[in-house]
């Protein structure tokens, strides 16, 4: 679902094009910079290594993986001038040290703890925008009222919630769903060869059984 745009009337005719994200780069250099004016946003020159050092560390884990422990946040100039000179480094957004409190739709009353997962990638070294950036700056564009997706997914809403506050955008409503999983205990997912509803509506399976199986299931 949509809604107008902030400071948009019930009658705009404004276009939520371009669709493809590939298309929306200018909006996404503008959401960066204005992080960056407001402060919210770092450089991170920590290497593969480092990262995967992270990784085998016993941090917090979120659907982006260990949470960060910000090693690069608190960088003295000089320190990140002589870091540049030998890596490219990518944006971290610099998460508040607040517990994060939001309602969802199916998951009921939610809190996480103060940094929520740790200081996130809005931007790769690469250039290559990320999708909690992405994700939020789309939602708030295209003026999102409702947003539904996998259970997965839960803990990249305090990370959402907070650039769209950062950004000064309302935010919408969440609801996230328990995931389906095959026998093997895999979730069903396109990387995994599984069908999809249209492919199996397709296959000549009527909508009320596919329903009854997904009530059965749920």
């Amino acid at each position: 679902m949509a809604r107008p745009p902030l400071g948009r009337g019930p009658g705009s005719r404004r276009s939520f094009r371009p669709y493809v994200q590939s298309a929306r780069g200018h909006l996404y250099e503008e959401a960066l910079q204005t992080l960056r004016e407001r402060g919210h946003l770092y450089p991170c020159y920590c290497s593969r290594a480092e990262l995967h050092a992270i990784s085998s560390a016993p941090h917090g884990l979120s659907s982006e993986g260990p949470s960060y422990p910000g090693t690069c946040r608190f960088l003295t100039e000089t320190e990140r001038e002589a870091r540049a000179a030998v890596k490219a480094p990518a944006l971290r957004f610099a998460m508040p040290a607040e517990d994060i409190a939001f309602r969802d739709l199916a998951a009921g009353a939610q809190v996480f703890s103060g940094g929520a997962g740790g200081d996130f990638v809005v931007q790769r070294a690469d250039g290559i925008v990320a999708y909690q950036l992405a994700a939020a700056v789309d939602d708030a564009a295209m003026g999102i009222t409702d947003v539904l997706r996998g259970w997965d997914l839960l803990d990249s809403t305090p990370r959402q919630l907070m650039l769209l506050r950062a950004l000064g955008c309302e935010p919408p409503r969440y609801t996230h769903v328990p995931l389906l999983y095959g026998p093997d205990g895999q979730r069903l997912s396109k990387r995994h060869g599984s069908l999809s509803v249209s492919a199996i509506r397709r296959a000549g399976v009527p909508a009320e059984t596919l329903l009854g199986v997904l009530a059965c299931r749920a």
